[in-house]
């Protein structure tokens, strides 16, 4: 798929676009309008602005969209490996002159109706996002986001809490040993172990190694704690300034309201300056460079033998220019996308490795592009030859060119893509205007895609060797190339601990007494205002009684097709059609269970018994947005001890091509085949690295699965099929000789689910009103073609059957710096009256207790709690320095809310927090959906809803005495990191 167009989420409704009602010249608030154009590929007026007193840029998107959006972004270009940008994002939001409270943006969290809150540091740019639908909440959230970012505190204990700081082991505790504690320090720890992260930070620094591109934004963490408090501050200095920012909002809510708040909460206080944030352009090499780094051994790996990955990078021009930045992604897409893209064929498929290397592909967000490609999972010596195959496969393209069908194919994405619709549309376009608008291109340009495509079909139409001469404009010659190696050190984590070690003994020994007596001192007081109750009535929020007891609901229309149940959803989705289709898997052995994931992932990826893989992927791209298949594994909303594990099968594509989506899926059921054992290794492969890649950068997601495991069977079948027991498995398949057998089973499997005697599917179709009747005569088509089996009822529930294999607690040792942990309970499910007392308290927990104790205190990235449909409870940590402190605060926590330490207001907080996700925006593609999922229906939802609301403090204490307190012997606990017992500090 392509890279570029694909961040540009969807067209809007089928709807007439307003006329602009702002014009250039136009003065509003202290800004004048530049631009005002109208954009009606997306239905939408674009109006730029700049502020006549500060010269800050800003840019309104006017669109008939009630999921409002804001967003600001900051240049900062540090100059070192501090993760002085990265500590400056947390530290800002702890505190600001209006808002003079501890942590006010998490505290806003349960205050506001937010889809979306967030900050994030780039590699050369800190943004601050949210959305909302609710424009009291949007004033809120603005207010909340202005003055943090331009007006915080940035104290000395915030610094220390986010940052790093030097700290007794246990705080009371002058006997124990001083470590480095902080919340950023840990974080990086994390990532230290990630060979993803590792080589994608040393492409970068080593591509663009002469400015703030050859600096970690981040922090590595043994140059953390060489950052000051006061070197802090004068970054905020230097770079937060309205001159050095660029704003953006989004939606139906008035611009004039935005900008009379900027102006008068933050341009008001300041005059333009010419910030000193530019970067330069890359000095371009006059050869071609190779660089070796290591990574830590993955013990996850399929072959030990083979862990090492190798890149090439080109450095690109300049992306200020928006076509040529278009161009260069579309070739990219070409070489590198899919089964039948030269470098894919070249190199995935030659079996030296297991997948592409991190990074593959063009990367549009710096100043100057960049395109990589290479292989990871392969042997230290194979890296000239994957070197010498980039080389020859871009050479053999620039001569031969592409095949027209693959570019119409990728036209053809480009076209539906700007079709489909995704809930967060507006905060999707200010992720990729803001940061290439920021260097220099036309943020108008980014958005008026068809021009952009009408261009570039007119340059293919005028010359048939465009692209091949575009492919060696880019690419022959070009001597800004980086050759990467990265390779397995056995001891990398040792080498690692040691030079902590040694820092940290470094600045210990050069303690005297008073220095000791005041980290003593400083922890004390750290902790002393962790404790403390503030005063939060400075903060907005919104009002439980805003919160409408009864939203907008869509429901489908169930009908009989071929006897099989279909689900119609007419919705304004924008001439695209989505189809769903979900196919229990009653009667599989047990034993193949394991085997489900990998045969949804290469069902529609092997082609069939009368068409090729590449054939058949060629199909999909030129009439889909692909086909797909994937696990559904759900848990009776009325008893958790029944379960339904099935297929789910979906794709959509433009209207005018429901035809050919359904022919695909007739091919595939009728001649699914798992006959090409090569190209089924190299899928087999790709899921092993992708698998083993992803567990340190979501460990505490594997760890809830682990521990959940032997409380509920919809958990344990979670566990089988998306969790550590299934990355072991895959490793294990992976490794064997024996393909051929994996072959077999994934068949046997095929034709379990696709037999009509024992196949008993669902189906949806989400369309807009004027095509039903064109949809439903092909889906009419395909289930008589299919001949599946009518069910005996919508739903294959089964009751037990699974054996659960409780254990107490579960320790899997992995070389991390830091751990992911968790513990569950059984409790009740979604239908019980007792369920949403449990999703209350979780999130108050999570807020009010949790956050203090393991984020603030512990230095841990993240922690909470969650109370699931399928009845189990669950903590968790995330990038946690600590274990069994960790573990007994979770006690601590249960134990917090028996005694009823939270107030009625915190009570009505964590529901207002709830309704973020229950209320957020619903794309047209999923609209009536949960009753086809998973037999739960409006009725049941409102009634769950309004227990949510109506539950009071007592029924949150009942129902942590009863489900949670004194659950030791029930209770499950796992803990993924670097150590089987007591905390990585004390390791």
């Amino acid at each position: 798929m392509l890279r570029i167009p694909r961040i540009l989420p969807y067209r809007a409704l089928a709807r007439s676009l307003s006329q602009c009602s702002f014009a250039a010249g136009d003065k509003i608030h202290g800004y004048q309008v530049q631009r005002a154009v109208e954009v009606p590929e997306f239905s939408l007026n674009a109006i730029e602005l700049e502020h006549m007193k500060t010269g800050s840029k800003h840019i309104h998107l006017e669109r008939d969209d009630s999921n409002n959006v804001f967003n600001v972004l900051v240049r900062t270009v540090p100059k070192n490996d501090t993760g002085i940008a990265h500590i400056l994002e947390h530290v800002v939001l702890c505190g600001s002159e209006m808002y003079p409270v501890r942590d006010p943006f998490f505290k806003m969290m349960d205050r506001s109706m937010a889809t979306f809150m967030n900050a994030m540091t780039g590699s050369d740019f800190t943004m601050y996002p949210f959305s909302t639908q609710n424009s009291k909440d949007y004033q809120n959230l603005m207010s909340v986001y202005l003055n943090a970012v331009f007006f915080p505190r940035i104290r000395k204990v915030d610094f220390l809490q986010e940052g790093w700081r030097l700290e007794h082991e246990v705080v009371e505790d002058k006997k124990s040993p001083i470590i480095f504690k902080g919340v950023v320090f840990n974080e990086m720890k994390g990532y230290m172990g990630n060979s993803d992260y590792l080589i994608t930070e040393a492409l970068q620094k080593n591509l663009l190694p002469d400015h703030t591109y050859g600096y970690s934004s981040g922090g590595e963490p043994i140059a953390i704690p060489q950052l000051s408090w006061e070197e802090l501050k004068q970054f905020h200095h230097d770079h937060f300034h309205p001159s050095n920012a660029v704003f953006m909002t989004y939606g139906d809510m008035p611009l004039e309201n935005h900008l009379e708040m900027i102006d008068r909460d933050v341009m008001k206080r300041f005059s333009e300056i010419t910030p000193d944030t530019q970067i330069p352009a890359q000095q371009r090499w006059t050869e071609p460079q190779f660089k070796v780094v290591t990574s830590p051994p993955d013990k996850m790996a399929a072959n030990p033998d083979k862990q090492s990955a190798f890149s090439v990078s080109y450095l690109l021009p300049e992306i200020c220019d928006v076509y040529e930045t278009f161009v260069a992604s579309v070739v990219a897409a070409l070489l590198t996308d899919g089964p039948t893209a030269p470098l894919y064929k070249s190199l995935v498929e030659s079996g030296v490795g297991s997948s592409y290397s991190p990074m593959t592909g063009y990367f549009g967000r710096l100043r100057e592009g960049v395109f990589s490609c290479g292989l990871q999972g392969i042997a230290e010596k194979d890296h000239g030859w994957v070197e010498n195959t980039i080389y020859e496969t871009i050479q053999n393209a620039s001569e031969n060119g592409y095949a027209k069908e693959r570019v119409d194919a990728l036209l053809h994405q480009i076209e539906l893509d700007m079709s489909h619709q995704r809930s967060q549309f507006g905060l999707g376009l200010t992720f990729s205007i803001l940061p290439v608008w920021a260097h220099g291109a036309d943020p108008f340009t980014s958005i008026q895609v068809k021009d952009t495509l009408k261009k570039f079909r007119k340059n293919l139409r005028a010359d048939k060797e465009y692209l091949q001469k575009k492919t060696a404009e880019l690419f022959l010659g070009n001597d800004h190339r980086l050759g990467l190696l990265m390779k397995v050190d056995e001891k990398y984590k040792e080498k690692i601990e040691l030079t902590e070690r040694g820092l940290l003994a470094e600045r210990v020994e050069a303690l005297n007494k008073k220095d000791r007596k005041n980290i003593f001192k400083q922890g004390l007081e750290l902790q002393k205002l962790q404790n403390e109750v503030e005063d939060l009535s400075c903060l907005p929020g919104i009002a439980l009684s805003d919160i409408p007891r009864r939203p907008q609901r869509y429901e489908a229309v169930r009908s009989v097709h071929r006897a099989a149940p279909v689900y119609l959803n007419e919705q304004p989705t924008n001439g695209v059609s989505y189809f769903n289709a979900i196919v229990p898997v009653n009667g599989l052995d047990e034993e193949l269970y394991s085997y489900l994931p990998l045969f949804c992932e290469c069902l529609t990826e092997m082609g069939t018994q009368d068409e090729d893989y590449e054939s058949f992927a060629q199909r999909q791209e030129m009439y889909t947005g692909g086909l797909s298949a994937s696990m559904s594994i759900q848990s009776h909303y009325n008893d958790v001890m029944k379960h339904e594990a099935a297929i789910h099968l979906n794709s959509h594509a433009l209207d005018r091509n429901t035809g050919q989506m359904f022919a695909m899926w007739k091919d595939l059921w009728q001649g699914f085949s798992f006959g090409n054992h090569t190209r089924l290794q190299t899928l087999l492969s790709q899921r092993a690295q992708r698998l083993a890649n992803g567990l340190s950068f979501s460990g505490h997601a594997y760890a809830m699965k682990n521990a959940a495991q032997g409380l509920a069977p919809s958990a344990y079948l979670s566990e089988l099929c998306n969790g550590v027991s299934q990355i072991n498995f895959i490793k294990d398949l992976s490794a064997s000789p024996d393909i051929e057998k994996t072959a077999r089973i994934l068949q046997q499997i095929g034709d379990h689910v696709f037999n009509s005697s024992s196949s008993s599917p669902r189906y949806a179709i989400n369309v807009s009103p004027q095509h039903t009747p064109t949809i439903l005569r092909h889906l009419n088509s395909f289930i008589e073609t299919v001949d599946a089996t009518p069910p005996p009822s919508d739903f294959s529930w089964k009751v037990g059957g699974i054996d659960l294999p409780f254990t107490k607690r579960n320790d899997i040792d992995l070389p991390l710096a830091v751990n992911f942990i968790s513990t569950c309970c059984k409790t009740v499910p979604y239908s019980h009256a007792d369920n949403p007392s449990l999703r209350v308290l979780a999130r108050l927990m999570s807020t009010k207790f949790l956050h203090r104790e393991i984020r603030e205190k512990g230095g841990a990235y993240g922690s909470g709690a969650s109370q699931g449909s399928d009845g189990v409870w669950k903590f968790y940590s995330y990038r946690d320095p600590n274990v069994d402190k960790t573990l007994d605060t979770f006690q601590h926590g249960v134990k917090w809310a028996v005694d009823g330490k939270f107030t009625q207001e915190e009570m009505n907080e964590a529901k207002v927090a709830m309704f973020q996700s229950i209320d957020s925006p619903v794309a047209p593609s999923s609209r009536g959906l949960s009753y086809f999922s998973s037999e739960l229906d409006n009725e049941i939802i409102q009634s769950h809803r309004e227990r949510l609301l109506d539950v009071t403090r007592e029924q949150l204490i009942e129902a942590a005495t009863t489900y949670l307190l004194n659950k030791g012997s029930s209770s499950s606990s796992t803990v993924i990191g670097p150590t089987s017992n007591g905390s990585a500090a004390d390791a």
